[in-house]
C-alpha cells in the first residue's frame, strides 16, 4: 500500500473541500511524475457512490487501476486494449475510446467522473468550429504526412468520445461531480483548460472545459524537494537544426512535410547529433529520443544504428502495431532496449523510471509540451542522480518558465509580470526586456486579475458558486467608435452597445485605394510645443512624416488626447489624465506611438484621420522583418 505524499493529500483535501462547497467541476494541476494515480486511487476510495475513472490510454487505464487494487479493494476495467468489459464495481477504469461507443452500458448514476490527462477534453464549441473549418482546411490537411493527419484525427475523435461521455452521465445524475488532472492546462490551439484559478485570478474569458483549478503545484517544486530527479541541462555542443523559419499551426506543432523538406538540408546535423548522443549516453541506463516526423526518425534509427549497438535502438510512432509498440516499451523498461525513439507518441502515458537521457530533436511552440517531454527523464530511480536534457531544436524554453497562456511570439520574448493599474494583480504575459531586466515591450491584452464584490465576499453566495468577477483593464483596446467602450484587440463587434468594430486591415486597404489619402507604417514620434498646443509628429522607416495639433485648452481635443496617449501610457500600465503641455512633455519619452497613421489630402496639407494602435493583421509593421 502507497503512503500519499504531503502535496498528494493536499491535493485530495482540496478535492473534498472543493465539492463540499461546489458543483462546479475543477481540476489539479500536477507535474509529470508527481503520481496523480496515487491522488486518483485516494478519492476514488474515499468518494460515495459509482466512480468512472476515465483516460485515453490502456497504459493509464492499467496504471491507475493498478494503484487502487494496492489498498485491497477491487474495481473494474473497461478497455478493450487490455480485453476487459467490467462495470459490476463501485470503482470502473477505463478508456473513452471504449467507453463512448458502449455508452449504453453506463446507465447507473455516477456521482464522480475522474479524468486523467484532462488537457484532451475540448469544448463543445471547441469542436463545432473544428467541424465548420474541416471543408476550409482540407487543402491543406491532405498534404500533412500520415502520422500528423492521424493524431490531429484521433485527438478530435478522443474530444468527441470526451464529450458524449460526459453528456450521457450528467443526464444519468445532473448533479454529477467532475475532476480532472493534468501537468499541462494549456493547450495551444485553444487556450486554458479552465477559467478560474484558486489563487484569485481568471485564466480565460469564454466558457472551458472544467472551471475551476483547485489545487497546483509548479515543476520547481517537485525538483527542490528531492521528488523528482533534477534535470541537467545541456547546450548542444555540435551542429543543430534550425527550425526558426517553420510556421506552428494552432496547437504548436508543425507540418510534416515542412518539417521533412527542411531536414534534408541536414544530413549531416542529423548524423553528428547521433554520435554526440551514443557518446554521451556511454553511462547512462535509458535514452529517449523525440523526433519531429516518422521520416525523420527513420533517419535518426539508422544513424543510432552506426554508432551503437542495433539491437539497443528501437522505433516507437503513432503508426507502430500495438503489439510491437507493447514489446518494444517492455524491453526499454527491462534495459534490453537503451535508445528509443518516438513521434509524438510518449509524452503522456508512459512510466520508465530509469531514463536519464532525454534528446529533443523536435520542435515545439508549447512551453507544456516541451514540460512534458523533459519530464519522462525525471522521475526516481536506483542509481540515478540526474536526467541530462540536450536539446537540439532550438525550443530555448526555461524548464521552470510558467505557461504564459498565449503562443510565444518570439524567440526573444520571456514571461514577465505586468502589474494591473486598477486592480493590482500582477499578470504574467510574453515581453522583451533590455540588459537591466526592464519590460520594453509585453504581448499582454486583459488583466486577469478578480475584482472583489460584496458577493463574491460573501460566504453564502460563495457557497452557491457565485462566479467572481474579471477585471476589466485592458492593455491593449479599440475604441467603439459608438460608445467609446473599449473591446478587446480582435473584437468584431462592440461586447456593450453591439455597434459593427471595423477591422484595421480593412481600415489601411481602403485607404491605400484612395489617391488622396496616404498611409504610414509609424516607427517614431515626436511631441513638441507649438503655439500654446502639442504638435505630434509620426514619422515612418523612411523619414516620411505626418503631424497633427493638440489644444488641451480645449476639452474635446484634450479628451481626444488623453483617449490616444494618456491611456497607454507606460504600456498601458500607468493610464493618466494629463492637464498641460508640461506634464505631456515630460512623460513623453513613455508615450506609445501608433502602429499605423491616415491621412487625407486637405487642399495644401495631410490631416491625420486615424491613428490604429495595438494593430495585429496582415500588414507589416514599422521594423519588423
Amino acid at each position: 500500500m502507497y503512503q500519499l505524499r504531503p502535496y498528494q493529500q493536499e491535493a485530495v483535501d482540496a478535492t473534498i473541500n472543493h465539492f463540499k462547497a461546489h458543483s462546479s467541476s475543477a481540476v489539479i494541476v500536477l507535474p509529470t511524475g508527481a503520481g496523480k494515480s496515487l491522488v486518483i486511487a485516494e478519492l476514488a476510495k474515499i468518494a460515495n457512490g459509482k466512480i468512472l475513472v476515465l483516460t485515453h490510454v490502456k497504459e493509464l487505464v492499467e496504471q491507475n487501476h493498478q494503484k487502487y487494487e494496492s489498498y485491497g479493494l477491487k474495481a473494474g476495467i473497461f478497455s478493450a486494449g487490455l480485453k476487459r468489459k467490467e462495470i459490476q464495481h463501485a470503482v470502473t477504469f477505463a478508456s473513452v475510446q471504449s467507453v463512448a461507443p458502449n455508452i449504453d452500458a453506463f446507465k447507473d448514476k455516477y456521482s464522480l467522473l475522474i479524468i486523467d490527462e484532462c488537457h484532451r477534453v475540448a469544448n463543445t464549441q471547441d469542436n463545432a468550429q473544428a467541424e465548420a473549418q474541416d471543408k476550409t482546411t482540407k487543402n491543406q490537411t491532405k498534404n500533412l504526412k500520415p502520422e500528423n493527419e492521424k493524431n490531429t484525427h484521433q485527438a478530435k475523435k478522443n474530444n468527441n468520445q470526451y464529450q458524449k461521455v460526459i453528456s450521457a452521465l450528467q443526464t444519468n445524475n445532473p448533479k454529477l461531480k467532475i475532476l480532472g488532472l493534468t501537468a499541462t492546462p494549456y493547450r495551444l490551439d485553444f487556450g486554458w483548460i479552465y477559467r478560474y484559478h484558486y489563487y484569485g485570478f481568471f485564466r480565460s474569458e469564454a466558457a472551458c472545459p472544467f472551471e475551476t483549478c483547485i489545487y497546483e503545484l509548479p515543476l520547481r517544486y517537485m525538483i527542490k524537494n528531492q521528488f523528482l530527479t533534477p534535470p541537467k541541462m545541456v547546450n548542444a555542443a555540435t551542429a543543430h537544426y534550425d527550425f526558426s523559419h517553420l510556421q506552428a499551426t494552432a496547437n504548436g506543432e508543425y507540418k510534416a512535410n515542412d518539417i521533412n523538406q527542411l531536414l534534408t538540408q541536414y544530413p549531416r546535423v542529423t548524423k553528428a547529433i547521433c554520435q554526440q548522443i551514443v557518446e554521451q549516453a556511454t553511462n547512462k541506463q535509458g535514452v529517449m529520443v523525440f523526433a519531429a516526423t516518422v521520416q525523420h526518425a527513420q533517419e535518426i534509427h539508422h544513424y543510432l544504428n552506426q554508432f551503437a549497438d542495433a539491437k539497443q535502438v528501437a522505433i516507437v510512432t503513432g503508426d507502430t502495431h500495438h503489439r510491437d509498440r507493447d514489446a518494444i516499451i517492455t524491453q526499454f523498461k527491462a534495459k534490453t532496449i537503451k535508445y528509443l525513439i518516438n513521434v509524438s507518441v510518449l509524452t503522456t502515458g508512459f512510466d520508465a523510471p530509469h531514463v536519464d537521457f532525454i534528446a529533443i530533436l523536435r520542435p515545439t511552440e508549447s512551453v507544456s509540451l516541451y514540460q512534458q517531454i523533459v519530464g519522462r527523464g525525471l522521475r526516481l530511480a536506483p542509481d540515478k542522480t540526474e536526467c541530462l536534457v540536450i536539446d537540439y531544436a532550438g525550443n530555448d524554453f526555461d524548464l521552470h518558465y510558467p505557461e504564459v497562456g498565449n503562443v510565444r511570439p518570439s524567440k526573444n520574448t520571456v514571461p514577465v509580470s505586468v502589474p494591473c493599474p486598477l486592480c493590482g494583480f500582477n499578470n504574467t504575459f510574453w515581453g522583451k526586456t533590455d540588459a537591466d531586466g526592464d519590460i520594453i515591450e509585453h504581448y499582454g491584452r486583459r488583466c486577469w486579475g478578480v475584482i472583489e464584490t460584496a458577493e463574491t465576499n460573501n460566504l453564502d453566495t460563495k457557497l452557491a458558486d457565485t462566479p467572481p468577477t474579471q477585471c476589466n483593464f485592458r492593455f491593449k483596446f479599440k475604441n467603439c467608435p459608438q460608445c467609446q467602450t473599449e473591446n478587446d484587440i480582435a473584437a468584431r463587434y462592440c461586447h456593450e452597445c453591439q455597434h459593427a468594430l471595423v477591422d484595421p486591415d480593412d481600415q489601411i486597404k481602403d485607404a491605400l485605394k484612395l489617391k488622396n489619402s496616404m498611409v504610414i507604417r509609424c516607427s517614431g514620434m515626436q511631441i513638441i510645443e507649438h503655439q500654446e498646443k502639442l504638435k505630434v509628429i509620426y514619422y515612418d522607416e523612411d523619414g516620411q512624416e505626418l503631424s497633427e495639433l493638440f489644444n488641451l485648452a480645449n476639452k474635446t481635443q484634450k479628451e481626444k488626447f488623453n483617449a490616444y496617449f494618456a491611456r497607454r501610457l507606460a504600456l498601458a500600465t500607468q493610464p493618466t489624465a494629463f492637464e498641460s503641455n508640461q506634464q505631456v512633455i515630460a512623460a513623453k519619452n513613455s508615450l506609445p506611438y501608433p502602429d499605423f497613421v491616415i491621412a487625407q489630402q486637405k487642399k495644401k496639407y495631410w490631416q491625420v484621420v486615424e491613428r490604429i494602435f495595438d494593430y495585429q493583421g496582415n500588414f507589416r509593421k514599422a521594423n519588423q522583418m
